[in-house]
């Protein structure tokens, strides 16, 4: 659960941090924002590219890195990416970073690092978590029996029809079945989505950021009791759904064959 609460501000470490940087720092040199390319590579690249882009010391970044992850844990939910915070909840924790830190991110044009660190540190976190959940997907998924044939002595001596000669007979009208009435030996995530009332194929990209992205998967979140399933959804798509959705959703899957 997302809290709004503001926990006492750490102004001691911040405080100190502001201190040592303004005593490094040459003037008043304002750093600009990286060129959105730039700002990309920051954020999925290492701590040393954004400390260099800072141009900081690393124990002044140690210290500006724990001061936002303290105060992340009490704002944001810190196993989603930064598009997926709710804005209401991240603008707050804007105003928290740049009233905080108001001395030492004065050197940056709009507090730019708040928001690249903040990016970098919870999209680490959030594919870490989510990579971990596909693998334990994956090793719930039921495993692929194959069949062994055995041939009898008296079986290898017999020898098969002639192959029919010309042309298949041509196919019947019956014979054709559509894919939407094939049931479920062909089920896709997406297909099972559009059966949801109501439609939520919207959703398929977030399913498959989830690592549920086959019939399989489905039989696994199936599995589940109904409060784990409702749990799961509410934690992994806050936001994208509403409680209808995720109500509608629990009993679907749970008519699952």
């Amino acid at each position: 659960m997302v809290s709004t609460g503001m926990k006492p501000a750490p102004t001691g470490s911040a405080s100190r941090m502001q201190r040592n940087e303004s005593a490094a720092d040459d003037g008043h040199r304002t750093i600009p924002r990286p060129m959105p390319a730039d700002f990309r590579k920051l954020v999925s690249g290492s701590q040393e590219n954004i400390i260099r882009a800072m141009d900081i010391s690393q124990p002044a970044f140690e210290e500006f890195k724990k001061i936002l992850r303290d105060q992340a844990v009490m704002m944001l939910d810190c196993e989603r990416f930064l598009h997926e915070q709710m804005p209401d909840i991240w603008a707050i924790y804007l105003d928290w970073a740049r009233e905080e830190l108001a001395s030492f991110l004065a050197r940056y044009t709009d507090a730019w690092p708040v928001e690249l660190y903040m990016e970098h540190y919870l999209s680490k976190k959030t594919y870490a978590k989510r990579h971990a959940f596909r693998a334990k997907m994956s090793k719930l998924r039921p495993a692929l029996k194959t069949a062994r044939v055995k041939s009898s002595t008296s079986e290898r001596g017999v020898s098969l029809p002639p192959a029919p000669g010309g042309p298949p007979p041509p196919y019947e009208d019956h014979d054709f079945v559509q894919p939407e009435a094939a049931g479920g030996d062909d089920l896709t995530v997406e297909n099972f989505l559009k059966t949801v009332n109501p439609d939520l194929s919207h959703l398929f990209s977030a399913f498959e950021e989830l690592g549920i992205s086959s019939e399989a998967d489905l039989v696994v979140v199936r599995s589940w009791v109904p409060a784990v399933r409702k749990d799961f959804f509410e934690r992994e798509l806050m936001g994208r759904m509403s409680a209808l959705q995720i109500q509608a959703l629990n009993v679907k899957l749970g008519e699952m064959n």
